[in-house]
């Protein structure tokens, strides 16, 4: 459908070229009515792609909610969050230190 809004709008922007001087009123029209064919278009297109991502976003598990918790929860206790896993035989990075 979007699709066809475009059509019907680049079609709406090709009339002025084509009408003489004495149909100033119909090309005035034509432009307009381009420019909100152009605006719906974009809105529909944009919706249905915004309401595409959303529909396959994964969830999460109650696993990954829970370690969440527990970082915010150190967080806010002031605790240092664990040290994240390097890869093996990568040392992992020491921590800056006051000079």
């Amino acid at each position: 459908m979007a699709w066809i809004l475009l059509l019907l709008a680049v079609a709406c922007f090709l009339v002025p070229f084509f009408t003489t001087s004495t149909h100033i009123v119909l090309s005035v029209v034509c432009m307009l009515l381009a420019l909100v064919l152009l605006v719906v278009a974009t809105m529909m297109l944009l919706s249905a792609r915004i309401g595409g991502a959303t529909r396959n976003a994964p969830m999460l598990t109650a696993e990954e909610l829970r370690v969440m918790r527990e970082l915010a929860e150190r967080q806010r206790n002031g605790l240092a969050a664990p040290a994240a896993p390097t890869q093996a035989g990568t040392p992992a990075p020491s921590p800056p230190t006051d000079a």
